[in-house]
């Protein structure tokens, strides 16, 4: 059961608000060189297409601010600018019209933090504090300060210039220390959080590390806003995103489509079907809205088949050679396995036009 939601302060990055009362936002981070103006307009127009709510470049000198007018009239998604050591860039950022600032107090120190949130605060524009374990400030013994306090003092630091409109992150590689920074930082403030595991990884292990550390947080009532941090494409990164929100039922990107894994007791190719099947149905819902609010099971045997079928809005469950069709619980047909995609999606047609009509009465 998902823990009630903490008690956050609302910002804005454009349209998009975060904190508050506001759906949980998939944020992206692009890939290409932000000063290549046309590969970055492809990926952001890839990144917005695979839902994408908010998207970050990084800015690394003078030659990358123009890439912000040039998104600011194509896209409506708000713009996050990603600053690291050199403050100017930050201000720059705000006057080219940029909505969101991401900058590092590891590595931009507090007189010219001042500066940034002074520009930030006339244009009523917010600022994450994005921390980082891997660029925190040392101690005089040569220890590392604790993500957590760093955090602190920095937060009270933008508290004593005036400034309020803060997005925090703590992200560390470690699951366990990302979980322990955020919960720890959770009862120190109401300031909205942005979640992630940074340096995942790739593959697998990135995604597991991501859907860990962001999905436990989630469950218990942390987080506003989400980006998954892995070594691929940002597309990818984006659908483990909006998957992980949908799992935990805090958001619908789609249908719910539950599948078996299937077993020796499967007489039917239910791995072939499903997944052909289950593509078609991706497709049909991006077209159909009624369709992304469905739950539709693919089931292979007689075991749990029929139970969870008949607990999902149309489904299958396979027999010998044969597959029984449900609609909402109740059997109404039984055909053979080279039938059974053509008569499901006939079925699904006739639910989905049967709603529309029912909405226009």
């Amino acid at each position: 059961m998902i823990s009630a939601r903490r008690v956050t302060r609302a910002v804005h990055a454009g349209q998009v608000q975060i904190g508050g009362d506001a759906p949980i936002s998939v944020q992206a981070m692009t890939k290409v060189r932000t000063g290549d103006i046309a590969a970055l307009v492809r990926q952001v127009g890839s990144l917005v297409r695979a839902g994408a709510e908010i998207v970050r470049f990084s800015i690394l000198d003078s030659s990358d601010l123009p890439a912000i007018s040039a998104l600011k009239k194509r896209f409506d998604v708000p713009l996050v600018a990603d600053i690291h050591y050199d403050y100017r860039l930050a201000l720059a950022a705000l006057d080219t019209g940029v909505d969101k600032l991401r900058v590092n107090p590891g590595n931009i120190r507090c007189p010219k933090l001042r500066e940034v949130l002074s520009e930030a605060a006339r244009r009523k524009i917010p600022v994450r504090l994005g921390f980082n374990s891997g660029s925190l400030p040392e101690k005089k013994d040569g220890t590392l300060m604790p993500i957590v306090d760093f955090a602190s003092d920095i937060v009270r630091f933008c508290e004593d210039c005036g400034f309020f409109d803060l997005v925090i992150s703590l992200k560390t590689p470690s699951v366990g220390a990302t979980l322990g920074a955020y919960r720890a930082f959770a009862v120190k403030c109401q300031y909205p959080f942005h979640l992630g595991v940074t340096e995942a990884g790739s593959g697998l292990k990135g995604i597991t590390k991501s859907v860990l550390g962001i999905g436990i947080l989630l469950e218990e009532g942390i987080g506003d806003t989400i980006r998954v941090s892995l070594t691929g494409s940002p597309e990818e990164e984006v659908r483990v995103a909006k998957e992980i929100l949908q799992v935990l039922g805090l958001r619908t990107f789609g249908p719910d489509i539950i599948s078996c894994p299937t077993c020796g007791r499967c007489e039917v190719p239910l791995i072939k079907i499903a997944l052909r099947m289950e593509k078609k149905i991706l497709t049909e819902a991006k077209k159909i809205p009624a369709i992304r609010r469905m739950k539709i099971a693919l089931m292979g045997c007689g075991v749990n088949g029929p139970g969870e079928a008949k607990q999902a809005d149309i489904g299958i469950a396979g027999g010998r050679q044969k597959f029984a069709l449900f609609k909402k619980g109740k059997i109404i047909g039984t055909y053979p396995e080279d039938e059974i995609e053509q008569r499901f999606f006939e079925h699904l047609q006739e639910m989905v036009h049967g709603e529309s009509r029912i909405r226009k009465k």
